[in-house]
């Protein structure tokens, strides 16, 4: 079987970044960057509209687009993500490469995480998917490594990539729109707060970089592969300060999404709540 082509992009915001870029990699260029407000949504929003209307996406190849932190954080090289999409393109439509494990193992699921962060963030999303028809309780998902992105980090086939495309122009939209409807200029307020993270990024940001988990989480038709993510970089928040319990809660998640046996899920939260009880440990 001939093996699905990759096409890994890395996004070039400035000369330095663009500089970096090696040969095996494709560039993705957003040098102008005429909308920082939506990071790497903007380039990879344009790019993907432009293949579609030029029909240039190979159905049975793996698109994927990093920002240019993607080394730094998962150690991966090119030829790292490429050797990884060979071994699982015949039973994979996804492959995932998310560095800061921690973060996704200790919480039920990527929006509790980024909930704790940003208070109010699973209430504008819930409101958005419920304005768009695709109500979903938010707080009940459980994920594990198998539904984790963060920061945009996966390779997928386009039939998944115009999935997220479809949901996040959703997204953009809302956040786009007029102010001539006072309930949408009201969703739109709570869609595009500003956060504490750098720069002070809007919220929709981080609700665009969570689409892939939701739609991995609630659409049983996309067949994920994690890459091993403890083997990348970890938060800088306490939550890296115990592997052992990060990997038996993702194990643990994991068994119940296969099983739905509730003990794993009262086991899961008895090594959580042990984890929160637990002092910060101290460099010796």
């Amino acid at each position: 079987m001939t093996a699905s082509p990759a096409h890994l992009h890395l996004i070039a915001y400035n000369e330095a970044s663009r500089a970096a870029i090696g040969p095996e990699w494709l560039m993705l260029d957003n040098l102008a960057n005429p909308r920082p407000d939506w990071y790497e949504y903007w380039p990879i929003r344009a790019h993907l509209q432009r293949a579609e209307r030029e029909h240039a996406l190979d159905d049975d190849a793996f698109y994927g687009f990093f920002s240019p932190k993607f080394t730094a954080k998962t150690g991966l090289d090119h030829a790292a993500v490429v050797r990884f999409v060979r071994q699982h393109a015949a039973s994979a439509d996804v492959l995932l490469f998310s560095p800061q494990p921690d973060m996704g193992a200790f919480f039920l699921n990527v929006f509790e995480q980024g909930e704790t962060f940003d208070a109010g963030l699973i209430e504008a999303y819930e409101r958005f998917l419920t304005h768009i028809g695709r109500p979903v309780p938010l707080r009940q998902l459980v994920m594990d490594a198998r539904q984790v992105v963060f920061s945009n980090y996966f390779v997928a086939r386009p039939a998944f990539w115009r999935e997220w495309l479809k949901l996040n122009e959703a997204l953009f939209k809302i956040c786009e729109g007029g102010d001539g409807d006072p309930a949408l200029r009201s969703l739109r307020q709570a869609l595009t707060v500003p956060t504490s993270y750098a720069g002070g990024a809007q919220r929709k940001v981080f609700l665009m970089e969570r689409a892939a988990s939701l739609l991995l989480s609630t659409q049983p038709q996309w067949r994920s592969v994690p890459h091993d993510p403890f083997g990348f970089g970890w938060s800088t928040a306490r939550f890296r300060e115990f592997p052992q319990e990060a990997f038996v809660s993702d194990a643990l998640k994991r068994a119940w999404r296969d099983t739905r046996w509730p003990e794993y899920m009262q086991a899961y939260a008895a090594v959580r709540e042990r984890f929160v009880a637990a002092p910060a440990r101290r460099a010796a």
